[in-house]
């Protein structure tokens, strides 16, 4: 799958050359309706793309073609901690249950994981081939925790690293590994619970602040 920046420049670089080409081939000498075709014709081409990044390539048949897994959505969260984590005498060694908030569109992520006692926030997240095959992928992201105050004497801010498996277009699991710079890893299981990302989490599992959507 090629990275969604190389696609965006393609096809910016194909529309500008086929506007060029229709100016240039007319003689710039138009009739009226032709000029108004050409005046709206930029602005959409920006609805067609906007449309695209945020609904049209998930639709059945397109996301086939675009190659990208559709992940967005609420996800429950199970965390376990290896036991060779340095986590504190008095800190938790698991498992953790957390809320996963995913918004995607198809040229961007943000990953925001909350759990009773602290949130971490992507700084940076993809999606790449796992390898050579066609239906496992990869999702990176790099992230920063940010415990809640009364955690901070056991549980200092930080950054981490995540590693989930994703496999098929749109999986309803997710698992993988995690690693931080406090010396932590462990592993990390998704689950899906909605494809809508209006949730919050109470201590221990989500709750839902308007209507669910599949």
């Amino acid at each position: 799958m090629r990275p969604p920046k190389t696609i965006v420049r393609s096809t910016a670089i194909a529309v500008g050359a086929i506007y060029a080409a229709i100016l240039y081939g007319s003689g710039f000498r138009f009739g009226p309706g032709v000029k108004v075709a050409l005046a709206y014709l930029p602005t959409l081409l920006i609805i067609g793309v906007v449309a695209f990044d945020l609904w049209v390539w998930k639709w059945p048949g397109v996301i086939q073609l675009a190659g990208r897994p559709s992940i967005g959505g609420t996800w429950c969260a199970v965390i376990y901690p290896h036991p060779d984590s340095k986590i504190p005498k008095d800190g938790n060694r698991g498992p953790i249950q957390a809320t996963v908030v995913i918004e995607q569109t198809y040229w961007t992520m943000a990953i925001r994981l909350i759990s009773g006692e602290s949130t971490s926030v992507s700084t940076s997240a993809s999606i790449r081939p796992d390898g050579g095959s066609r239906v496992q992928r990869v999702l990176t992201f790099t992230y920063q925790n940010v415990p809640k105050y009364i955690n901070r004497p056991r549980s200092r801010p930080h950054l981490g690293t995540a590693n989930l498996s994703v496999v098929g277009l749109k999986p309803r699991s997710l698992s993988g590994s995690y690693w931080t710079d406090r010396l932590t890893l462990g592993d990390l299981n998704l689950s899906l619970l909605s494809r809508g990302v209006d949730y919050v989490a109470t201590e221990n599992a989500p709750s839902r602040t308007t209507s669910e959507t599949e």
